[in-house]
């Protein structure tokens, strides 16, 4: 779609604009940041939708699947699930029909952070984090910038929130979804960027890591020469990138960071140490950055503490990555030494549905005690000599692991094997049951 035929589209304020797949976690928030805007927002999803979602989508006061696709739609934007979902696919197709003007959220997200000032934060893993954080640093340097990262944060009412700021912020995903062709990030604008690590995570999209590695490559390639890429130095890619960077290129993660913050973990320090090197590269005092790292209360779902009760300790965490899994246990075992460690994992994440991804796992949760695995989910594409089995998993983790698919009796086992000084830490990048049956386990010991 040609950017001044959407320029004109949205200089109208009562456009009528639609949302294939509008439960996502940017779509969602897109959608109620439309609204607030003064245009007319509908969207169509899979039957059953869930909180943060529903919640978001009341208080906006938009309807939820209760539209339908016709000419009255001056701009469809089509969300990720776009080609997932029989409905999805049906009224794409129906739109596709009456040539309605079409958009995918990633390319409509650039249109919105075509900015003087861009800062893009990518990576494998701790770029939410640093997104936020960032954010807040800029923030409290009075610049209001507008900004999207993927997750609820304590510090912000939103995750994403688009102004007339000439300074942008956006976490910039390597996967490729939807009818997106390319990773994320390489439709987003890129003065200023920031790579946490290129670690091959997305292999749903990415069938060898040399072609993931391409997708960094190219991102670097577009940074302007007065922009500035700023890498962790312990990444084993780091110096080919800097080869070809067209910008200065400043290394973070150099030495051991230590820096006051309420975030646990060495793996925050790394995060935080990205932040600040970027911040203080832009020109910001020390001491005010750091001041704000201080009062930074990080995300919701990343490694968050939720209550103690009879002296079990129960957590919740995103991640579902071999390192991301790694990190968070190696960080409680640290935290709390004297605990027995139990888990319930919940693997939704589409590279966790082939069996070849699954081989570092006995590493991932080397401290813990005891592993519950929730149900295994698989694409019907994926070939069943390639589906991930609990045998697959079991291979890798042994006796401390324990399949059990169904949710009630999850609540049943934890009711029972519970005891006074272990600690809970459920993992789990989505899904309503687990998290409803979380909540039902610490309500029991309440």
């Amino acid at each position: 779609m040609k950017s001044k035929d959407l320029k004109k589209i949205l200089s109208q304020k009562n456009a009528r604009i639609h949302i294939l797949g509008y439960a996502g976690h940017l779509s969602a928030p897109l959608a109620c940041q439309l609204k607030e805007t003064g245009y007319r927002v509908t969207g169509s999803d899979q039957e059953k939708i869930y909180p943060p979602a529903t919640t978001l989508f009341e208080k906006a006061k938009i309807p939820v699947n209760k539209s339908t696709i016709n000419k009255d739609i001056d701009l469809l934007i089509a969300g990720t699930a776009v080609n997932i979902f029989k409905n999805l696919k049906e009224e794409y197709q129906k739109a596709k029909d009456l040539s309605l003007n079409t958009i995918t959220v990633t390319q409509f997200m650039a249109h919105l952070f075509k900015k003087e000032n861009n800062i893009t934060i990518a990576g494998a893993y701790g770029k939410t984090t640093i997104t936020a954080l960032v954010t807040l640093i800029l923030k409290d340097q009075g610049l209001d910038p507008s900004y999207m990262f993927g997750t609820l944060a304590p510090d912000f009412k939103k995750s994403l929130n688009i102004n007339n700021s000439n300074w942008g912020i956006l976490e910039g995903d390597e996967s490729i979804h939807g009818l997106d062709t390319k990773a994320k990030f390489l439709h987003y604008p890129a003065k200023y960027v920031l790579i946490t690590s290129t670690h091959w995570e997305h292999k749903d999209s990415y069938s060898t890591s040399e072609k993931n590695l391409k997708a960094y490559k190219d991102l670097v390639q577009k940074i302007p020469q007065d922009g500035c890429l700023i890498i962790n130095k312990k990444d084993p890619n780091a110096q080919v990138l800097k080869k070809l960077c067209p910008a200065p290129v400043i290394f973070y993660n150099q030495k051991k960071p230590s820096y006051k913050t309420k975030l646990l973990g060495q793996y925050n320090q790394e995060n935080i140490d990205a932040a600040f090197t970027l911040c203080q590269f832009l020109g910001f005092k020390e001491t005010k950055i750091k001041k704000t790292i201080q009062r930074f209360q990080g995300l919701k779902r990343r490694l968050e503490f939720l209550s103690q009760h009879k002296n079990i300790i129960f957590y919740d965490d995103f991640a579902q990555s071999a390192p991301r899994l790694r990190s968070a246990l190696k960080t409680i075992k640290k935290e709390y030494p004297q605990k027995k460690i139990k888990v319930f994992f919940e693997p939704r994440a589409s590279h966790l549905q082939f069996k070849n991804n699954l081989k570092d796992l006995n590493i991932a949760f080397k401290d813990a005690d005891q592993i519950v695995l929730g149900k295994i989910n698989f694409g019907k594409n994926i070939p069943k000599e390639k589906r991930s089995t609990f045998k697959n998993y079991q291979d890798q983790l042994g006796k401390k692991l324990t399949y059990i698919p169904i949710y009630s009796q999850v609540f049943d086992h934890y009711k029972e094997t519970l005891k006074s000084g272990d600690l809970l830490i459920h993992f789990s990048s989505g899904g309503k049951d687990g998290l409803d049956t979380l909540k039902k386990i610490i309500t029991h010991f309440k």
